[in-house]
């Protein structure tokens, strides 16, 4: 048998190799670390089986935090694939992504798919042994938590791997719900996209009813309503409309945080609903920088004209003069329709938003104007800026490069992605009702736009259209778009031979500024990139699990 597969399915070297990234209780983090732990210990002491369950949450891939061999983290996020992103470093997986110049030999992220199938391993182990544990409430809630967490790794896998078919060859991901051992069947297929969607949803009803509300444990750990909340984001994958809305009317207790900038670095607000815990309490050691001493998604994200003690940032995620020009204008109106807006002064009476999600020519990062003009600090070519954009959103203005590890948490579901997921499955549903309208309103009231109000007597598909743009701003650069461009099929359309636009700017006699869009790359997007392809190293492990969609 494979080496391999023989590691993956020792039991004990998944006991003795947790790694804790989780936000724990402080008797557990007093605790003096075991050399060792035996099967016995872990399934029957209740700090064991806590431990054993952090290392799940810990080990759950994040826009933060994914693998990239190992380093770097934080250097790019998925949104970098889309027609709203790019990323600096051209070395980067996601410009193989970006151009779809890999093969089953080389997938970008390659450990991805053996990453969260290890996870799938332990929360099967869990599964099967937490019974051991006395404490009933204890038993109860680690049951219900762990039933959230593998649904969660399996919507990550089906919706990278997996592609929604309407008949013809299983298009899902294999479904395998029991630690395996030696003696079983390693060969294991594809289900189908609905039947993956199914023991998703199962294991998401079993931990709605057996998680906590908001409030009734410990933050950052799986709830009642984060159930719901993914519930409803992948009943809007599958189409299933009308599920969708009710699962999205079901999540209670929270809110829209005032301001749109600070919800990203204010933590355990009443916005978020499940997000991945980075905890730096004293700022003095590194916790998610990645293989980089002190650094993280600030340092990775910042152009290099930024010097810290060590060297300047690295440029990382950039923001395209596509996605700029999707935002309305602070009345609501589109920019081509708005009396507020000036092609001379363009970032003027902008969507709020805007300020709070990008860094542009002459806008205030870190203390100082950004110069991307040609012959500005940011606009000289070393400086990575080729779009003439970055962003702002996520950072930790205040943080000094290079002394000190980020410790942002990564949200993965928070209620304004809720609203918009009710808004759209409504919408495609019965049409845009007064709710939709709501749920729309209520997201670009926070944001501060002063006329929110979508214009009444909107179609279907007029609504369709708006709604997907509500959830391309509000959700900029969460790895949403990456995924609603594909499920909506229309990635093809707005990448395969399309240009990705930058700003050239230049700086006039009289400090004035003038703009002229560039054409900065063009993409390629084939049919076959709607799914990733499972990397050839799986597969030669697992030949029954077939490529699919041309791959």
């Amino acid at each position: 048998m494979n080496r391999k597969i023989k590691n993956i399915l020792q039991f004990g070297c998944t006991l003795m190799c947790i790694t804790i990234f989780f936000s724990c209780s402080d008797d557990l983090l007093d605790q003096t670390p075991k050399d060792s732990l035996t099967e016995e210990l872990v399934w029957t002491d209740p700090q064991g089986a806590i431990q054993f369950v952090n290392g799940i949450y810990g080990g759950m891939q994040s826009g933060f935090d994914r693998n990239y061999d190992g380093w770097a983290k934080g250097l790019y996020l998925l949104d970098g694939c889309t027609d709203d992103g790019d990323v600096s470093m051209g070395w980067t997986h996601s410009t193989r992504l970006q151009n779809a110049q890999f093969t089953p030999d080389n997938v970008p992220w390659g450990q991805t798919w053996g990453d969260y199938y290890g996870l799938i391993r332990k929360t099967n182990l869990a599964l099967e042994n937490l019974d051991r544990l006395e404490d009933e409430t204890l038993r109860s809630r680690l049951k219900g938590e762990v039933y959230f967490l593998r649904a969660l790794c399996y919507h990550s896998l089906l919706r990278l791997y997996g592609i929604k078919s309407n008949g013809g060859e299983p298009t899902g991901v294999p479904i395998i719900d029991k630690s395996l051992t030696l003696e079983d069947d390693l060969q294991i297929a594809r289900s189908t996209y609905d039947d993956v969607v199914s023991f998703i949803i199962t294991d998401l009803d079993t931990a709605a009813s057996m998680l906590p509300s908001k409030g009734n444990i410990e933050a950052g750990r799986a709830t009642s309503g984060a159930a719901y909340a993914l519930k409803s984001r992948v009943l809007l994958y599958a189409e299933r409309w009308a599920e969708a809305a009710t699962a999205a009317n079901n999540v209670v207790g929270y809110t829209l945080y005032p301001d749109y900038k600070t919800l990203f670095l204010d933590k355990n607000n009443d916005e978020i609903i499940f997000a991945k815990k980075f905890q730096n309490p004293d700022k003095t050691h590194q916790t998610n920088a990645g293989g980089t001493p002190n650094a993280g998604w600030d340092v990775y994200n910042s152009p290099n004209t930024f010097k810290g003690t060590s060297d300047g940032g690295w440029g990382g995620n950039l923001v395209t003069q596509n996605f700029v020009d999707s935002y309305d204008m602070a009345d609501g109106e589109p920019q081509a329709t708005s009396t507020l807006f000036d092609s001379n002064n363009p970032y003027d009476n902008l969507d709020p938003r805007f300020e709070a999600t990008v860094v542009h020519n002459a806008s205030t990062f870190r203390g100082r104007v950004i110069e991307m003009f040609e012959g500005g600090r940011e606009g000289d070519p070393g400086a990575f800026m080729n779009t003439r954009y970055f962003l702002r959103k996520f950072h930790d203005e205040n943080l000094v490069l290079y002394s000190h590890s980020s410790d942002q948490d990564w949200i993965f579901i928070r209620y304004a992605e809720v609203l918009l997921n009710y808004a759209e499955a409504q919408n495609e549903d019965v049409g845009p009702d007064t709710s939709v309208y709501e749920a729309i309103k209520e997201i670009r009231q926070r944001a501060g736009i002063t006329n929110p109000d979508l214009p009444a007597g909107l179609s279907q598909s007029e609504m369709r259209d708006k709604i997907r743009n509500e959830r391309r701003i509000e959700l900029a650069f969460e790895e949403h778009r990456f995924f609603d461009i594909r499920r909506w099929k229309i990635a093809q359309s707005l990448l395969d031979g399309k240009p990705i636009y930058g700003m050239t700017i230049t700086k006039n006699p009289d400090e004035s500024f003038s703009y002229t869009k560039m054409e900065v790359e063009t993409r390629s997007f084939p049919e076959r990139l709607y799914v990733l392809p499972i990397p050839q190293s799986e597969r030669d492990k697992n030949p029954a699990a077939k490529q699919i969609n041309g791959w």
